[in-house]
């Protein structure tokens, strides 16, 4: 069995946090989750990785401006973000990367026997930016894989940033049986 505590941090790219898609209160996450990094043995990054033409952009139909297009200054991960982290620690994780398939949630159609991102016995807590889009989806993807691997997930809510509300997410962690790390 695995004892290995893993921080999941979604989406803290620029555009989300003061670029063309930002989220109220996204900047204030960041010392939240920096403060509990070092908590953990693990670190995975989610990253919306878009295409220029990215079926989620209003240019193409979808909801949203462009936002977190690939290779721009915009999907990146501001610095303070990873000053003094250990790269042996760190995963990156892209999502979004089709320009014809939305995908709110990184893991998406990962298989539990092939993956290597989470062994039995793990404990996985999921953070960032923003709670009713791909925080809430990305929590969904890990619990499906939790139930088949064997291992625990958790939330922490302080390093969440959410457009207008916590009511889905949290809907999804009560029904889930998810719990909230730190017992906030």
């Amino acid at each position: 069995m695995a004892d290995r505590k893993i921080l999941v941090a979604v989406d803290l790219q620029k555009d989300f946090i003061d670029g063309s898609l930002a989220v109220p209160g996204a900047a204030a996450v960041l010392p939240e989750i920096k403060r509990i990094i070092p908590e953990f043995d693990l670190v995975y990054f989610t990253l919306d990785w878009h295409p220029l033409d990215h079926c989620s952009f209003r240019e193409q139909g979808g909801p949203w401006p462009p936002h977190c297009v690939h290779h721009t200054a915009g999907a990146s991960l501001p610095d303070s973000v990873l000053d003094g982290l250990d790269e042996k620690k760190l995963r990156f994780v892209l999502k979004g990367c089709l320009s014809g398939k939305e995908e709110y949630g990184a893991f998406s159609g990962t298989d539990a026997a092939e993956q290597d991102y989470f062994m039995p016995g793990d404990e996985v807590t999921v953070c960032g930016i923003a709670a009713e889009y791909c925080v809430k989806e990305t929590l969904m993807n890990i619990v499906g894989l939790s139930e088949k691997v064997g291992f625990k997930v958790s939330v922490y809510l302080p390093g969440t940033a959410r457009f207008d509300s916590y009511d889905t997410l949290l809907a999804f962690m009560e029904e889930s049986g998810t719990g909230r790390y730190g017992g906030i």
